[in-house]
């Protein structure tokens, strides 16, 4: 699978000389990148998952890498127990309305404060 930079900016893809700036012959808009094939993001321009951001385009990379964060946190919340199966902290019940396509009932409304 690919790796590289998800800077969001619009910037060029080519550097200074014209090579793109992976050293590939195509240059690839990493916005375009299916979530399945990324490996590692880096959120400021998305805006950290908790910030329960209102994307205006939710098909855009950040709504979806944002929401893959929250299927991941889940899946860890799930896993944690101990040897006898026994949970060892209480899971935080998912009632947030909001954008749940999104944030998975993690949040309440937009910005900081409707994080759960």
């Amino acid at each position: 699978a690919p790796r590289f930079d998800m800077k969001m900016k619009e910037k060029r893809y080519r550097d200074a000389r014209g090579k793109c700036r992976d050293g590939r012959e195509q240059c690839e808009d990493c916005r375009e990148t299916d979530v399945k094939d990324i490996w590692s993001v880096h959120f400021t321009l998305c805006g950290k998952p908790w910030f329960c951001v209102n994307h205006s385009n939710p098909q855009s990379l950040c709504p979806k890498l944002h929401s893959e964060w929250f299927r991941v946190r889940r899946s860890y919340e799930e896993s944690r127990s101990d040897d006898n199966g026994n949970e060892l902290r209480l899971l935080p019940k998912l009632e947030g309305s909001y954008r749940p396509e999104i944030y998975h009932g993690y949040c309440t409304g937009g910005g900081e404060r409707g994080y759960l």
